[in-house]
């Protein structure tokens, strides 16, 4: 049995691309290290969210620095449900 081709056409329902532009560019903003200027040389020198999180530490450096890409590339890698880097299960963290 053979299977027809979907056509999708996409966005479905989502909002307007100048909208989702500003949504990538505050996903890109919440990684850490990453504040909005950051954010906007990751833009610029990266085409997608896609190319950011799949860049080696060395090219995320060229654009915000080595310590930024080190944060990245560690919360990026990091496993799902890993905690916080210096942060112990059940420790309380303290001022």
């Amino acid at each position: 049995m053979s299977r027809l081709p979907i056509e999708l056409d996409l966005p479905m329902g989502d909002p307007e691309t100048d909208e989702l532009g500003g949504r990538r560019q505050r996903h890109l903003a919440d990684l850490p290290g990453v504040d909005p200027a950051a954010a906007r040389r990751l833009t610029t020198r990266f085409g997608s969210l896609a190319e950011v999180y799949a860049a080696s530490e060395e090219r995320l450096a060229a654009a915000v620095g080595a310590v930024a890409a080190a944060r990245i590339r560690w919360f990026l890698d990091a496993p799902l449900g890993a905690p916080a880097a210096g942060r112990r299960p059940g420790w309380r963290q303290v001022a």
